[in-house]
């Protein structure tokens, strides 16, 4: 237990700041993608001149906006494009921008970059150049008095058949931007999201540049950035005020998603529910609210709707503490371990430049979502969720990366540590689920859980604890085994539900939570952390 600092909302909504006597300029300087190539009316249909229709549309007169685009244009200095300098920076739409002094800058840099960026992982560059590179290109804007600055922190996709499409570069890349953006106190912008729905059709004609469908999706992708729509509006940050606590990401699928209220159906059920209420009554456990940064305490009205494991492992930790347990829940039901990963972690590159989870690359790297996915190997996923998704928010979470950057993302954003995680997923990874059901492939199992201990810890050994699957009439036995193998490789806590005999064998959802979370809290032995 430690003395941590809690998050209180402190900021409001993002806003433009309009130039003094006159209108403000916005300047979109970036590559092909920003000049509007291949596009039929190029001055009507790029994303600067639909973002401009939009600006006038809620904003009349107030907004000017530039096309600064110059085709094949990258990040890198050095690069050469032929016998010509490949970098944005030596552009006449570059100096052509500055000499325009915009408030507002909109950067789309990055593609171009591709086949040479790996190379910062293999030796053949300094590992920081593009970064570098990217915040003296966006220092020259800062310099002139841009007030605003915005950049592709995802970049657009890349359809099949483009040379780089199953490249891990661009995801790679993210971290970079991400930093990019941090540095230099630019605004990042997801450009992945909006266009990967329809992306076989945006992206027809040559696998990179989109139609006037895609400008216009990426202008108001830009626009909601801009005034700070859905989308767009920044996380609260901090402000400090001290408490004692100890606080716990509980993260999986639908067994650490569902509440006590659906285990409340028998006689012996509510009674088991009636029990725990009660032992709530006698401790605080909270958890945060991830649209307004609070803590709200759990009661006996509210708790039914929270994860039953989740709830009934706090009240024991609290119990075992005598203090305050704080829990942050990123569970949906059926999502699969790729939707906690960020596609950098999927996509990793050792010092050779080759994957260091290979399954896992292939399955970021198509750039779709998995009822599209042919790399993914559970099929049942693949055919419930486009089954389900017109029907049920659960679905909306299943996507590769997307339990990541809505929960665990903005977590780590909000600046909130963690004292533990409580991990309670697999059935989506086990089996191939279909008939005859088998495992799927054991080196997939194994990168998987890898790379979820690793994303989930990020750079600091957080306790982890990994609930074991359970009793049941399904071939879990290898994925039980590997569950084992990587928590003795990273020091994780494996929770045996199977060999303490839990489990029910015809319901993937076992009813008693409390008996999990009574082994899961016994399995931490010390009562502090």
């Amino acid at each position: 237990m430690q003395v941590r600092v809690i998050i209180v909302a402190a900021t409001a909504m993002l806003t433009l700041c309009a130039a003094a006597g006159g209108k403000t300029k916005v300047a979109c300087v970036g590559d092909s993608i920003t000049y509007g190539l291949g596009l039929a009316d190029r001055a009507a249909e790029s994303y600067p001149a639909r973002l401009q229709e939009l600006l006038d549309r809620s904003f009349p007169g107030r907004y000017e906006v530039r096309n600064f685009g110059n085709s094949g244009r990258g990040v890198y200095l050095d690069s050469m494009r032929g016998s010509e300098k490949r970098g944005y920076r030596w552009m006449k739409e570059h100096a052509a921008a500055l000499e325009w002094r915009p408030d507002v800058v909109i950067c789309n840099l990055g593609i171009n970059d591709c086949g040479e960026y790996i190379n910062e992982y293999t030796g053949g560059r300094r590992r920081g150049q593009f970064a570098d590179d990217y915040c003296a290109l966006l220092g020259d804007y800062k310099a002139q008095g841009a007030k605003r600055l915005y950049i592709w922190t995802k970049l657009s996709p890349l359809a099949e058949g483009q040379k780089f499409y199953r490249s891990p570069e661009p995801f790679l890349m993210q971290r970079d931007l991400e930093a990019v953006a941090s540095r230099t106190g630019a605004t990042g912008i997801d450009m992945q999201e909006p266009l990967r729905e329809g992306m076989d059709v945006i992206f027809a004609r040559d696998k990179i540049h989109p139609n006037a469908e895609g400008a216009r999706l990426i202008a108001e992708a830009t626009f909601k950035a801009l005034t700070g729509g859905a989308g767009g509006q920044p996380i609260p940050r901090l402000v400090t005020k001290m408490l004692r606590v100890e606080t716990w990401l509980c993260a999986g699928q639908s067994n650490m998603q569902k509440g006590w209220g659906e285990f409340n159906a028998t006689p012996a059920e509510k009674e088991r529910v009636r029990k725990e209420l009660e032992r709530l009554d006698r401790v605080d456990v909270r958890f945060w609210d991830f649209n307004t940064g609070e803590w709200t305490k759990l009661t006996r009205e509210n708790a039914l709707a929270k994860s039953a494991f989740g709830v009934s492992f706090a009240i024991r930790r609290a119990e075992a503490i005598h203090g305050q347990v704080r829990l942050l829940y990123v569970a949906a039901g059926g999502a699969p371990t790729e939707s906690f990963l960020s596609e950098q972690t999927m996509c990793a590159v050792g010092k050779d430049g080759k994957p260091l989870y290979p399954h896992l690359a292939a399955i970021a790297t198509n750039r779709h979502r998995l009822d599209q996915n042919k790399d993914f190997p559970c099929a049942w996923v693949a055919r419930e969720y486009p089954r389900r998704r017109t029907n049920t928010e659960e679905a909306y979470w299943w996507p590769v990366s997307k339990m990541y950057d809505n929960g665990i993302a903005r977590i780590r954003e909000s600046g909130l540590s963690l004292d533990g995680i409580l991990w309670y997923q697999g059935e989506s990874n086990a089996t191939t689920c279909v008939a005859p059901d088998m495992p799927t492939p054991r080196e997939y199992q194994l990168e998987t859980l890898r790379a979820l201990v690793a994303e989930l810890r990020g750079d600091a050994k957080t306790l982890f604890v990994m609930i074991g699957l359970p009793r049941m009439n399904r071939p879990w036995e290898q994925y039980r085994a590997v569950q084992r193998q990587v928590c003795e490789e990273t020091g994780a806590i494996f929770v045996d539900t199977f060999a303490a005999g839990l489990g029910e064998m015809h319901d993937v959802h076992p009813r008693d939570k409390a008996a999990f979370a009574d082994l899961a809290a016994a399995a931490l032995k010390a009562p502090a952390l």
